[in-house]
């Protein structure tokens, strides 16, 4: 909920990032939250302050580099087919996310062409593209899963859902997705210069706030209650363990309450 507390966090967000850049030439900054938390309204708040302070500023989610439908279904024949679904660390295009970090990190002049993904068509637009402009100063990336660092594969046997229970019986799906994201964490999260993550008070909220979310996609293109409760069953595992473990994976935090209102920024290292 967009208040005056929330425009405060957003402030003092954007104000611990312009330190920080006091002694960088540049700032990579992870924004975390689960689906429907408002990570990516509060990114692009923070961006706007930002700007305002004369900082060039490279807004991008995880979902931008989600595979087209064709690399998926090609994963899905090799692995699992539960990765026809977008959504865990594995449906990613993680060597253009790398390739994206490394030229920001070089601070060098180029311009980029990045592949739209539509999460209405569930698809890569081929003719549409997102271009960017390097050098930046600062490189906000927001996403659901990042900062996730994977658990111990032992963790992985007991099945938390229907979904794991009943369709990836052999772990392939879940063991996969949690290889994946310790190659996230290595390749990506781990050069990260500060990350902030955006505590729900449970994964019950999800639901709920991201059926409100759907509500802003065209009636043709919106998922039904059924098609939701599946498709968020594919995020609860690592949802639920950032949950659990983010005072160890990030260097601060913020919670949201059951109306979704914003409390202070707290630092964690």
């Amino acid at each position: 909920m967009i208040n005056k507390s929330y425009i405060n966090t957003v402030k003092e967000t954007a104000d611990k990032i312009i330190f920080l850049k006091k002694n960088k030439e540049n700032i990579f900054c992870l924004i975390s939250g689960a689906q429907g938390s408002g990570k990516t309204t509060f990114a692009l708040h923070v961006k706007n302050i930002l700007k305002k302070k004369k900082l060039k500023v490279l807004l991008l989610s995880i979902d931008n580099f989600y595979l087209d439908k064709r690399e998926r279904v090609k994963l899905s024949s090799k692995i699992s087919n539960l990765f026809l679904t977008r959504g865990v660390p594995g449906t990613h295009n993680l060597k253009l996310l790398k390739e994206i970090l490394k030229e920001f990190k070089s601070n060098k002049k180029k311009k980029f062409k990045l592949p739209l993904f539509s999460k209405g068509h569930d698809d890569v637009l081929q003719s549409k593209f997102v271009n960017i402009y390097f050098p930046y100063d600062i490189f906000l990336l927001e996403g659901w899963c990042a900062g996730y660092q994977g658990c111990n594969d032992q963790k992985l046997k007991k099945p938390i859902n229907n979904m794991e229970k009943y369709l990836d019986k052999s772990l392939k799906w879940r063991s996969y997705a949690n290889k994946m994201s310790k190659k996230y964490f290595l390749y990506i999260y781990s050069k990260s210069d500060f990350s902030i993550f955006l505590k729900i008070p449970s994964f019950n909220q999800v639901f709920n706030w991201r059926k409100q979310q759907e509500q802003e996609l065209p009636k043709k293109l919106r998922m039904d209650d059924y098609q939701l409760r599946k498709f968020i069953s594919f995020y609860q595992r690592i949802t639920m363990d950032l949950l659990r473990n983010y005072k160890k994976t990030f260097k601060s935090y913020i919670s949201i309450d059951l109306k979704h209102n914003f409390g202070k920024l707290k630092l964690l290292k």
